[in-house]
């Protein structure tokens, strides 16, 4: 079409009649329905299959997946009208067993429906469109037909076209005069080397017309949209993706689903993020604080209402306040329709409630986005229209149906001519090229591999041709496809990889017979070939102008780690949030036990002890454990208790606070009874807070526990739960610096050690450096003990107060580089690769039970 309509303007003219151009299945559907005397209602594809849903659970009411059956079901009925509608005769599926058997049950179900209530499937167009031009007698002669783009014509397709008339088919021509087999080491290789060849292709001629067919394309595609992307190409794919990718399409059935159901908080995520949610740029920053708000409180969760979440809006952020009121008029919209309507009034209902909300947002959509929401509104009038039975349904079932049938509906945008089309095997039937490029042509994926259909006797298959039947009827397919593609374009290169998913591949034999031998994709380093990037120093800084911070133990630490770590969470405000568990996640145990053991060392007034020997006193630990336990549980899960900053969420069953009750009482109980072998201190104080100043900039920090030790030294406790160690200290750039931070600068009373207190269960112990530690902290401690082997010194205080020093200038300097200390390690757990892009240093393509964290994570 693109072609006739460009050679109708090059001959200068300005209008021209509408060329007879078809796809098979519209013109099937034409001609029968010029021939449909009997007034029948052709099934759409959502009528069909709501049709055959009912013929199902009519036969059985205890299936676990009818809807699924339901779209097998349909599959298998077109795979008879195109290879076997002999088999539409009852007398024909007598013989048929099993899963077949009950399949030919559900076929004379479903035909007797269609003929009782007037409908027609789509089906059994070819088989009805043949009988009917076979029953034509004079009449005027119809206009011969050219079939374009059909790697084969089927039996019952060749039976209609003889009924037809004078038709004919459009074979190849010569094959390619350049047809090459590559190998590469890896699909990276192999993708790298396929966009330099296109780009290669692309300089000789900027007008050429170029291919790329890929095996499996569906699983490639982001790949693929990575790497010829990031070389500017021009290009685009003519197979369309689930409408369900596209926000548009998307963000309505998500607001339509949440006013009924709660959706989860990746959704409401993406949801607020799209921008289809709020009428301003103001309210989607605000509903966006008010999320950020709900996490720092500690308030999240997997599933959000829309009430909670608005109330929640509400109480942080003023500018959501519009959002609210149109949130409260669909509602009141929704609650005043009646419990069961029809799929056609719950159509009307579903606009006006969309448009009370200010769907589709405030941003103005782009062409595709335009092209997403006609789609969208066609799959919406296509729900209407299953009302064609009469059926009446309430609003969860038809949001459910509309989700599936957006899920189901394929979407692909209008073709921009780019220069790159990137398709399939069987999709790129009827296109011509300049070049043409196949990826994938491996053994395991070239002739592509199948099942039979599970519904259809495996003999009748095979007889039938029907696809994936046998290894012989896809290698015949593919065959064909393999010779149209040489014969498509002047150069065709097949290229595979030796290494996939890990496993050696092999080449695919239909290649090497079609082409030849491999040969291996020439260049030592296509990444080098490919790569862009101009490499530019920017030795620029900007100094922090602020003169204290909060969190500082946690910044220098990132500073150490990677200097960007520090730059961007501190100045840029760029926060990472854990997602939402369905119990306690571990950043919130560590808050409870620091909690608890908080009130343990709280003294007698409080309840709890503050010295070794009250704590040795206690005749049972496990008891005394148990009301410390109970009590702090109260304080942060009771909503009889005040509400208080950074709680815990109070959203668990009472059951599940049970049993975390008991799980805590256990691991304090044990902790305990590891303390009562230390020697005699006492606890000097607990949740300490202080105040240093390094380089001239104030920290604010927040010690766990500082304990006087008999000498009158001091020693300071830090509560770990997970695997973290002294060697964290060590080097010139230390993986933590909170301990060493307080030890050099935060205590000025004569410090004995400091030390990690790992409260695991059956791991109680000490972790750290102390100057005496069998004189001072246990005294049954072996010659091997690290905490023997290595004692705490002077030399070492002063190394770390240097180090922390330098990391305080650097962090005030404004030295913000990306300069991981370990590439692999620390960028393992960051979350600012959007921000660093150390990612893009390297061109590279993408493949595609936790401990509980420290109460006070990296903000301490």
């Amino acid at each position: 079409m693109a072609d006739f309509q460009a050679a109708r303007r090059a001959e200068g003219r300005t209008a021209w009649r509408t060329p007879a151009i078809f796809s098979w299945d519209s013109w099937l559907r034409d001609e029968w329905q010029k021939r449909n005397a009997a007034g029948s209602l052709l099934l759409n594809p959502l009528q069909e299959q709501s049709l055959w849903l009912r013929v199902i659970q009519r036969s059985r009411r205890d299936l676990l997946h009818p809807a699924r059956l339901a779209e097998a079901a349909m599959r298998a009925y077109r795979l008879l009208g195109a290879y076997a509608p002999e088999a539409f005769r009852a007398s024909a599926r007598l013989g048929w067993a099993g899963d077949a058997a009950v399949f030919g049950n559900w076929v004379e179900d479903f035909e007797s429906r269609c003929r009782r209530e007037g409908l027609a499937s789509a089906s059994q167009l070819v088989w009805g469109l043949t009988e009917a031009l076979r029953g034509e007698t004079g009449g005027p002669e119809r206009a011969p037909l050219l079939l374009v783009g059909f790697d084969r014509v089927l039996e019952t397709q060749q039976a209609l076209l003889t009924a037809w008339g004078a038709w004919e088919r459009i074979g190849t021509a010569d094959s390619a005069q350049i047809a090459q087999f590559q190998a590469s080491p890896d699909g990276t290789a192999e993708v790298v080397a396929c966009a330099s060849w296109l780009r290669e292709q692309l300089a000789d001629d900027p007008e050429a017309e170029l291919m790329v067919v890929a095996t499996g394309l569906e699983a490639r595609r982001g790949e693929l949209e990575r790497a010829f992307g990031d070389l500017g190409l021009d290009f685009e794919f003519s197979m369309g993706v689930s409408l369900t990718g596209q926000g548009v399409a998307r963000s309505a059935v998500l607001v339509l689903r949440w006013l009924q159901a709660p959706i989860g908080e990746a959704e409401l995520d993406w949801l607020i993020g799209s921008g289809h949610l709020a009428a301003s740029a103001e309210e989607e920053i605000a509903l966006a604080t008010a999320m950020r708000q709900i996490r720092r409180d500690g308030q999240e969760r997997m599933e959000w209402e829309m009430t909670e979440f608005a109330g929640h809006a509400k109480d942080s952020e003023k500018e959501t306040s519009g959002w609210e009121r149109r949130l409260l008029s669909a509602q009141s919209l929704l609650a005043s329709e009646q419990a069961r309507q029809s799929p056609l009034d719950w159509v009307n209902v579903a606009e006006r409630l969309l448009q009370s909300l200010g769907w589709p947002g405030f941003r103005p959509l782009s062409s595709l986005g335009f092209q997403a929401r006609d789609r969208w509104q066609r799959v919406l009038e296509d729900c209407g229209s299953l009302g064609f039975d009469g059926r009446r349904m309430e609003w969860p079932e038809f949001v459910a149906t509309l989700a599936d049938a957006v899920a189901g509906t394929i979407f692909a945008a209008e073709s921009r001519d780019a220069a790159v089309q990137i398709t399939g095997p069987a999709e790129s039937a009827g296109q011509l090229a300049d070049g043409i490029w196949f990826l994938g042509s491996d053994e395991e994926n070239w002739p592509g591999r199948g099942q039979p259909d599970p519904l259809l006797p495996i003999g009748l298959q095979r007889e039938a041709g029907m696809p994936h039947a046998s290894p012989q009827a896809d290698l015949a397919l593919a065959t064909e496809v393999t010779e149209r593609l040489l014969a498509s374009a002047e150069t065709v290169v097949f290229s595979y990889a030796r290494q996939a998913g890990g496993v050696e591949a092999r080449p695919s034999r239909l290649v090497l017979q079609q082409v030849g031998a491999e040969v291996e994709i020439a260049g030592s380093n296509l990444a080098e070939r490919l790569d862009r990037t101009e490499i530019f120093e920017d030795w620029s800084q900007l100094p922090f102008p602020l003169s204290e911070i909060s969190g500082g133990a946690a910044t220098l630490t990132r500073q150490s780690l990677c200097p960007i770590q520090a730059f961007a969470t501190v100045r840029l405000a760029a926060e990472d949030f854990d997602p939402a568990e369905a119990g306690l996640n571990a950043r919130q145990r560590g808050l409870l036990l620091h909690a608890v053991l908080h009130s343990v060392w709280a003294g007698k007034g409080e309840g709890g002890v503050r010295s070794l020997a009250e704590l040795q006193a206690i005749p049972d630990l496990r008891n005394f454990a148990g009301r410390i336990v109970s009590r702090v549980m109260a304080e942060n899960f009771d909503p009889a208790f005040r509400r208080r900053r950074n709680s815990l969420p109070r959203r668990f069953p009472q059951r599940y606070l049970e049993l975390e009750a008991e799980r805590l009482t256990g691991l304090i109980a044990e902790w305990l009874e590891f303390e009562r072998q230390r020697q005699p201190f006492t606890v000097a104080e607990t949740e300490v807070r202080r105040e240093v100043t390094i380089a001239g900039l104030t920290l604010r920090l927040r010690l766990d526990r500082i304990d006087e030790l008999q000498d009158g030294g001091k020693l300071v406790v830090d509560y770990k739960t997970g695997v973290v160690g002294p060697r964290a200290w060590e080097g010139d750039r230390p993986d933590d610096v909170q301990l060493p931070l307080y030890a050099t600068l935060a205590i000025q009373e004569k410090l004995e050690g400091l030390v990690f207190a790992k409260v695991r269960p059956g791991e109680s112990h000490f972790s750290g450096r102390v100057r005496d530690a069998n004189g001072t902290l246990q005294p049954d401690l072996g010659a091997r003990s690290t905490l023997v082997q290595n004692p705490l010194n002077d030399e070492q205080l002063q190394l770390w107060r240097e180090q922390i020093e330098r990391l305080g200038q650097d962090f005030l300097a404004g030295r913000a580089e990306v300069d991981p200390k370990d590439s692999q390690k620390t960028c393992q757990t960051c979350h600012l690769h959007a921000v660093c892009r150390i990612r893009e240093r390297v061109v590279t393509i993408d493949d595609e039970n936790g401990d509980e964290e420290d109460g006070g994570g990296v903000d301490d």
